[in-house]
């Protein structure tokens, strides 16, 4: 059933005022041959859908990493601290049948070596994400986007007066340029695959990385290294692969992207860049025109 007979079906059992969907919900699906796309239409590139993913990273400061539980019978081995170690076996008790299983917990991370493309976290050994990856456990950071605009519409005759007028040509002067938001299936979010490797003192210095976390992550103060709770190191999350969920198929990209873009992405393409929710974003229209960086294609 199309999108629009659904949200026809939705607005019959309940009244405007309380229903709220999206627009994106209202629009029909963008046909697959490109032959029948609006002139307006537009796909992010590759190089556009790269550029979105490291906006998204350097903007946003939550992710969830995601490991899996290995067979391990010693945790002294993966631990610096005797306290650790004994929390460990105190606490954890975890069943044997969950060693093979995967588990995503939020982390705290910031975008504090832009040059690279490398998020740094703030590992605390005693936690569970690194403790699996100590032993033996691949690695993934996933990353999401949330505009911090209205997050809902009215669905009623008032925000809509003209059927053959769009959401957009409602939007008042001030906030023309914002056509938000999405239902969240619909914004774009990726998952980084790759390893983690301890960052080297100079490189906290010149970088700044304390000072860089702690602007993000005020809070992060109690858990730095050299406090007398946790053994916690500042690492870098060296990206190898990204994966890319830009939104709905018809109108985003999904699939791998080059790392090499990822590692070669400027911080003035991330500057230039817009997202879903930002000013000057446009899902369709000039976006065309708005190409960013030599490497588009």
């Amino acid at each position: 059933m199309k999108l629009l007979t659904t949200a026809a079906l939705l607005a019959a059992t309940a009244s405007a005022k309380s229903l709220r969907v999206p627009p994106i919900l209202l629009q029909e699906p963008i046909p697959n041959d490109p032959t029948q796309h609006n002139a307006d239409h537009h796909i992010p590139t590759i190089r556009e859908s790269t550029i979105m993913a490291r906006r998204i990273m350097h903007l946003s400061s939550l992710g969830t990493l995601v490991t899996t539980f290995t067979h391990l019978s010693n945790p002294q081995s993966i631990l610096t601290s005797d306290n650790d170690a004994d929390e460990v076996h105190t606490y954890e008790n975890r069943p044997e049948e969950m060693a093979g299983s995967p588990i995503g917990l939020m982390e705290y991370y910031a975008d504090c070596e832009p040059a690279t493309g490398n998020p740094t976290l703030l590992a605390i050994n005693i936690a569970t994400p690194y403790r699996n990856y100590a032993a033996g456990s691949n690695i993934s950071l996933q990353i999401r986007w949330w505009p911090t605009q209205s997050n809902s519409y009215d669905l009623s005759t008032s925000a809509f007066p003209n059927p053959e007028m769009s959401e957009y040509d409602h939007n008042d002067d001030e906030d023309e340029d914002i056509p938000t938001p999405h239902t969240p299936a619909a914004l774009p979010r990726f998952s980084l695959h790759g390893r983690l490797e301890p960052i080297p003192v100079k490189d906290l210095a010149v970088n700044l990385i304390p000072a860089c976390f702690m602007r993000a992550h005020p809070d992060s103060l109690l858990w730095q290294p050299g406090n007398d709770i946790h053994t916690s190191e500042y690492m870098r999350f060296v990206v190898e692969h990204i994966y890319w969920f830009g939104g709905f198929g018809d109108r985003a990209r999904i699939g791998w992207l080059p790392v090499e873009d990822w590692r070669s992405i400027t911080r003035e393409e991330v500057e230039a860049m817009s997202l879903p929710g930002e000013k000057g974003w446009r899902e369709r229209g000039d976006r065309e025109s708005k190409r960013v960086g030599k490497g588009a294609r």
